[in-house]
């Protein structure tokens, strides 16, 4: 226990009592106070003010705190089940740092049989999560004085939904590189002469929680953030200098694997849903022959070639994927594609790329194409969702009709697809012209500039909310398109269900609350993202559009609906 000290002031016949701790001072102003009072104790020009705040206030902000560390900790909990670790790491860290600076210790259930200090026990936690995850060389191509080694993650023996990694390159650590399903690549410009792949899993996300978190960026920018010290892997590998290749080190593998200390600390029980088993196509070697052209003309950084191959708008979007955006590569040697019958189409799912940013940052991509049942040409092509993702579309709509399933998970395809490639053609469309559409930015400082739109108040004074109408949030996009070289949607753990609402035909509204990460080069965030949508015709259109920060106290769908008479 630190000491406490119990000072007394007084002014004009007044007594007032205060404390002297430093460490309950220090963590104090890591948050924002409410209700401050304050006396004059002398005017100009020697003026003397007092300030105090109720201890009940101060108790209030305490107990804030600490459920926002629980809030941390129960996510993460949820993202380690869902196998997405870097979502893990971001969210035991970021418990834990707030824990250092809590007045009293926080306790949490890990599935320890008690529940246990926080503070003490998320250093093992997260170390242990890192321990569990295994890094193995799938294989790895020499081309153009360059090697790409493509790597398999794994959490518990299960392809991670994805984590986060810089990565030696044989000059310098590079990155990020965001692995998704399982698969991300590495591109070196030299095999390691010491037979050791060097990569650094990121787990702080410092840059991130300075966008979301006021309270977290403060704390990371007084306190030193506490390191993890296995969050360095070395790889070992067998460097086939005649070949120019390298290969696992399988007898080193093994004994790096047994000498890696595991903290006695439970993995959270891993969440399996069985996939539901979805049409194959059997005589699909044309299509195959047709991909083979279309992953040669990404080799080659030439769409061009490819054309006959695409219809007028199909061709738009894989012309713009390869030169509007980032670098876009395949990743491996081969390509294993799975052929889908699907709502008059044939879906050519996965292709696997990397794309490349000028600031160094890689997402592993799915490359989705689909075919016209009848011409055999490309229509479009879309950037996969997550398996999680999907595999939360197709549980919820396993009593809907297969037309149902594959409009909403191409739409959400789509939609994340639009973001990426800046198409504001296709956002037009989408969104109602009388759509209710509610936006949200995470703020840095207290901001009283005027914003486009009509605040709306939910009760959190880190987030500024406006209500714009389709042509306002058109614009801002148009402009925030033209700011950031890329802007990147990731979208996780969802829920899907058909819905009543007035102004759509019944059996076709559908509702979608999911999991949003927003990233660019200026501005990330995450949230939860609501969607309405009218499916009743082609095209399924947005009528509302909802952005809320926190899941803890999100406004649920009736309460949005009922709030706006929607």
């Amino acid at each position: 226990m630190q000491e406490e000290n119990e000072n007394r002031l007084v002014n004009e016949g007044v007594e007032y009592s205060y404390y002297a701790q430093k460490g309950f001072v220090k963590s104090s102003s890591f948050a924002s106070l409410q209700n401050v009072e304050m006396i004059v104790l002398e005017p100009e020009p020697n003026a003397k003010v007092f300030r105090w705040v109720a201890k009940s206030e101060v108790d209030r902000m305490f107990e804030e705190r600490k459920n926002k560390i629980l809030d941390f900790v129960k996510t993460g909990k949820i993202a380690e089940q869902r196998l997405q670790i870097d979502d893990a790491l971001r969210n035991y860290y970021w418990a834990l740092m707030l824990a250092k600076v809590n007045r009293d210790a926080v306790y949490a259930d890990f599935n320890t049989g008690e529940e246990v200090n926080c503070l003490t026990f998320l250093p093992l936690k997260i170390k242990s999560v890192i321990s569990r995850v295994r890094a193995n060389l799938e294989e790895c191509v020499n081309s153009d004085n360059r090697y790409f080694a493509k790597m398999r993650f794994t959490y518990e023996n299960r392809d991670v939904a994805s984590i986060q990694l810089r990565y030696f390159d044989g000059q310098s650590f590079v990155g990020p590189l965001v692995v998704k399903d399982g698969i991300g690549e590495m591109d070196l410009v030299s095999l390691p002469a010491d037979g050791k792949m060097k990569m650094r899993y990121e787990y702080s996300f410092r840059k991130e929680a300075e966008n979301l978190d006021a309270e977290l960026r403060a704390i990371f920018s007084e306190i030193s953030a506490p390191p993890i010290d296995n969050a360095l892997a070395e790889i070992p590998v067998k460097v086939n200098v005649k070949k120019n290749t390298m290969a696992i080190d399988e007898k080193r593998m093994k004994e790096t694997a047994a000498s890696v200390v595991v903290a006695e600390v439970p993995a959270e029980p891993i969440c399996t849903k069985q996939r539901m088993e979805l049409s194959t196509v059997s005589n699909s070697g044309e299509l195959a022959n047709v991909l083979q052209q279309v992953e040669n003309a990404i080799k080659q950084g030439t769409p061009q070639a490819a054309y006959p191959h695409f219809t007028p708008e199909g061709y738009k979007l894989f012309e713009t994927l390869l030169s509007k955006t980032g670098t876009v590569s395949l990743v491996g040697e081969k390509q294993n594609y799975e052929f889908i019958q699907a709502n008059a189409q044939v879906l050519a799912r996965f292709c696997k790329v990397k794309i490349k940013f000028r600031n160094g940052k890689s997402f592993m991509e799915n490359l989705v194409f689909r075919f016209n049942e009848e011409s055999k040409k490309i229509q479009s092509v879309a950037l996969a969702l997550s398996k999680k993702a999907e595999e939360d579309i197709f549980n919820a709509a396993s009593s809907w009709t297969e037309i149902s399933r594959f409009t909403i998970l191409q739409f959400m395809e789509d939609y994340q697809t639009a973001y990426s490639l800046k198409r504001l053609d296709y956002l037009e469309k989408i969104f109602s012209d009388e759509a209710i559409i509610i936006t949200g930015t995470v703020l840095k400082t207290a901001s009283s500039n005027q914003v486009e739109g009509m605040p709306i108040d939910f009760g959190n004074t880190d987030v500024r909310f406006t209500r714009q109408n389709k042509q306002q949030y058109l614009s801002n996009l148009r402009r925030h398109f033209n700011e950031r070289e890329y802007i990147h949607l990731t979208f996780e753990d969802n829920q899907t269900k058909v819905i009543n609402a007035p102004r759509i035909p019944r059996g076709t509204a559908f509702a979608i609350q999911i999991n949003q990460l927003y990233n660019s080069p200026i501005y990330s965030d995450r949230g939860y993202l609501t969607l309405i949508l009218d499916a009743s015709k082609e095209l399924p259109v947005i009528h509302v559009r909802l952005w809320q920060p926190e899941k803890s106290n999100m406004l649920t769908l009736d309460e949005f609906m009922n709030k706006f008479e929607f």
